[in-house]
C-alpha cells in the first residue's frame, strides 16, 4: 500500500536561459523614419501610396533567466523493499538477545541508526514522474552582457511631417510639390491625375518617374505609362459605326458614335480597335479614332455619345415631298457617291443616304423616271465612271435635262491648281484619283437642254488657307468647272462648300441629328418649300447652310453657284 500510494511533489528554481534579454532594461541608441510603398499602382488605382515607418535601434541588457518548476515523485518499490529489508536486519542484529548481551551499547545504537538510515533511504529515494511543470514564476539574476536589436513598425499617424515630391516625363518635371503633408501616416501621390492632364496619345508613350525626397533619403519609382493608365479610343470622325465584329458590314452596326466619344480599348489589331461598350466587346475602325491615355476614374462629360439608326423616311426632308412637276421623260440623272473610303480617310458617313435623298426628290418631286437615274457608288477608278458617262452620252439628246450629284472627298493639287476626286482605292495616289475638270468636261460633252451639277465634294481635309487667298481659291474652282460651263450656256454648278470649308454633317453632340450632310439637307428643304429656280435655291442655301454650320461647329460652310443662275429645275 505504501508502495502504490506513496508520492510527493516538490518545487525548485532552474536556469531557463543564460543570456535572456531583459526588455525592461534598455537604452534607445538611434531612431529613424522612412517610407515604404503599400499598394501596387494600377490603372484602377493610379495612386502611389507610401506608408511612414519608424526604425528604432535598442540596446538591451542580457541576464540569466530563472524559472520555478513543480515535479511529481513516486516511491521506487525495489529501493523501498531493499531499505526495509536492510533496516529490519539491522534492527534485528541490534536487538537480539545474544548480540545485545555480548555487545556494547554503542554497537547497538550504531546498528539501530544504520537501520533507520536504510529505512529512510528506501522511502526518500523516489523517482520523478512526468515532465516538470512551470509555475509561471520567473526572475532575472546577474547580468551577462548586452545586445542590440532593431524594431520596425508603422509610425504613429499623429506624427506631423512632410516630403518633397517630383514627377518627370521625358526628363521634364510635370509635377512638383516641395512640402506635401504625410497625412495619417500615408503619403498619397496622384500619378494618374497628373498624367491625365498631359493628354498623352499614341501607342508608345514611354515611362514616368516619381522621386520623393524625405528625411535626407531619395526614393525613386519608375512606371511604364501603360501600367498606370488605360488606352482609350477617341472618335475623330463626325460619326463612326460601332460594330459587333471587325468587318465592314451593314448588318453588324450596333450604333453610331459621334466625334469626341471615348471608349476603353481592350486590344488592337491591324485595322480595328476592340473597345468596351457597356459590358460588351465591340469594334471601331482604327482610322476613325486616335488613342489617348487616362485613368479609369477620370471623369469625361458625355464620354460615349451614340445616335440611333433612323430608317429612311423618318427625317423631316425625307417625307412630305411636294410634287413640283409631272412625269419628266427627258430627265436623266447621274449620282456619283463615295462613302466607304479606305482606312486612311475614314468613312464618309451618310453619303449614300444623301444620294438616296437626291434620288427620292428627283423621282417624287421632279418627275424623273427611276430607269433614267444612274448611280455609281464607291468608285475605285475612273474606268467605271467613264463607261457610265459614255452610256449617258449615247442616249442623251438636245431635249435631255441632266442632273448630276457628286459626293466624296477631294484634294487640291497645289502645284497644278487642279481639283481631284478621291476614289475609294486604298492607296489614294494621284494615279488613282479622278480630275474634277475631266469629270466636268465629259459631262459637258453630253447633249442637253440644261445641265445642273450639285457638288458636295469635301476638299478641306487638308489645310490650304495658307496656300491660297480667297480669290485664288475661287479662281481654282472656276477653272476646274469651266470645261462644262464653257461648252453649255445652260449649265450650272452648285457647290456645297468652298475649298477651305469642310462639308459637315447636320448633327451635334446635344442630340440634333438630321442623318444628312448640311448641303443636301437644305437643298431638299428648298425643294420642299417649292423653290425651284437656282438663284432662289442658292439664296436659301446661303442663309441656312452657313448659319447651321457656324451654329453647330463654329466653322463656316459657304455654298457657291456658278454658271446660269436662272435655270428652273421644275420648268422648261
Amino acid at each position: 500500500m505504501l508502495s502504490f500510494l506513496g508520492s510527493c511533489t516538490s518545487a525548485r528554481w532552474t536556469v531557463k536561459e543564460k543570456e535572456s534579454i531583459d526588455v525592461s532594461d534598455y537604452e534607445v541608441v538611434e531612431e529613424n523614419y522612412f517610407l515604404q510603398q503599400s499598394d501596387k499602382v494600377t490603372p484602377v488605382n493610379p495612386v502611389l501610396s507610401l506608408a511612414l515607418f519608424s526604425k528604432t535601434e535598442y540596446e538591451y541588457t542580457q541576464r540569466v533567466l530563472m524559472q520555478r518548476n513543480i515535479q511529481d515523485y513516486k516511491l521506487r518499490p525495489g529501493t523501498m523493499a531493499l531499505g526495509i529489508g536492510g533496516a529490519a536486519m539491522a534492527f534485528y542484529l541490534a536487538n537480539i538477545a545474544d548480540f545485545a548481551s555480548h555487545s556494547s551499547s554503542t554497537k547497538r545504537w550504531t546498528f539501530n541508526g544504520v537501520g533507520a538510515l536504510m529505512l529512510a533511504s528506501g522511502f526518500l529515494n523516489m523517482k520523478p514522474v512526468g515532465e516538470p511543470r512551470p509555475t509561471g514564476e520567473e526572475r532575472y539574476k546577474r547580468s551577462t552582457g548586452t545586445t542590440v536589436e532593431i524594431d520596425t513598425v508603422k509610425a504613429d499617424a499623429k506624427i506631423d511631417t512632410s516630403a518633397s515630391v517630383y514627377m518627370l516625363y521625358n526628363d521634364l518635371i510635370i509635377f512638383e510639390e516641395s512640402n506635401q503633408d504625410i497625412t495619417n501616416g500615408v503619403l498619397n501621390i496622384p500619378i494618374g491625375n497628373v498624367l491625365n492632364n498631359l493628354r498623352l496619345s499614341g501607342q508608345n508613350v514611354g515611362n514616368t518617374t516619381v522621386e520623393v525626397l524625405f528625411s535626407d533619403s531619395l526614393y525613386r519609382y519608375k512606371y511604364a505609362i501603360d501600367s498606370v493608365l488605360q488606352p482609350y479610343a477617341v472618335i475623330n470622325e463626325q460619326l463612326t459605326a460601332l460594330r459587333n465584329s471587325p468587318q465592314e458590314n451593314a448588318d453588324n452596326v450596333l450604333a453610331d458614335l459621334v466625334e469626341g466619344s471615348q471608349l476603353k480599348i481592350s486590344s488592337i489589331n491591324d485595322d480595328w480597335y476592340q473597345v468596351m461598350y457597356g459590358i460588351s466587346e465591340t469594334y471601331i475602325k482604327k482610322s476613325d479614332a486616335s488613342i489617348i491615355w487616362r485613368s479609369e476614374d477620370y471623369e469625361v462629360e458625355d464620354q460615349v455619345v451614340t445616335v440611333p439608326r433612323v430608317p429612311f423616311g423618318e427625317i423631316d426632308v425625307e417625307s412630305n415631298i411636294p410634287m413640283l412637276r409631272d412625269h419628266n421623260p427627258n430627265g436623266k440623272a447621274l449620282l456619283l457617291i463615295n462613302q466607304n473610303y479606305a482606312d486612311t480617310l475614314g468613312e464618309r458617313n451618310y453619303a449614300l443616304r444623301d444620294g438616296r435623298l437626291m434620288r427620292t426628290y428627283l423621282q417624287n418631286a421632279l418627275g424623273y423616271s427611276e430607269d433614267n437615274i444612274y448611280q455609281l457608288a464607291d468608285i475605285s477608278s475612273s474606268d467605271s465612271l467613264n463607261t457610265l458617262l459614255s452610256s449617258l452620252r449615247s442616249t442623251a439628246n438636245d431635249s435631255t435635262e441632266l442632273f448630276v450629284y457628286i459626293s466624296g472627298y477631294g484634294v487640291v493639287d497645289k502645284e497644278k491648281r487642279k481639283l481631284q476626286l478621291l476614289t475609294v482605292s486604298p492607296d489614294n495616289q494621284l494615279d488613282s484619283m479622278i480630275a474634277v475638270s475631266d469629270i466636268f468636261s465629259k459631262i459637258g460633252d453630253i447633249s442637253s437642254r440644261k445641265t445642273v451639277v450639285l457638288s458636295d465634294i469635301d476638299f478641306a481635309r487638308e489645310k490650304i488657307e495658307k496656300s491660297f487667298s480667297e480669290k485664288e481659291m475661287r479662281d481654282i474652282i472656276e477653272s476646274n468647272v469651266s470645261p462644262l460651263l464653257s461648252k453649255n450656256s445652260k449649265s450650272s454648278v452648285l457647290m456645297g462648300s468652298q475649298l477651305n470649308n469642310p462639308s459637315r454633317l447636320y448633327m451635334s453632340g446635344e442630340g440634333e441629328d438630321k442623318k444628312h450632310h448640311i448641303f443636301p439637307y437644305f437643298f431638299a428643304k428648298a425643294l420642299q418649300e417649292r423653290r425651284t429656280v437656282l438663284s432662289d435655291i442658292y439664296q436659301y442655301l446661303e442663309r441656312n447652310v452657313s448659319y447651321t454650320s457656324r451654329r453647330l461647329f463654329d466653322r463656316p460652310q459657304d455654298p457657291l453657284l456658278l454658271g446660269n443662275t436662272q435655270l428652273n429645275l421644275a420648268g422648261q
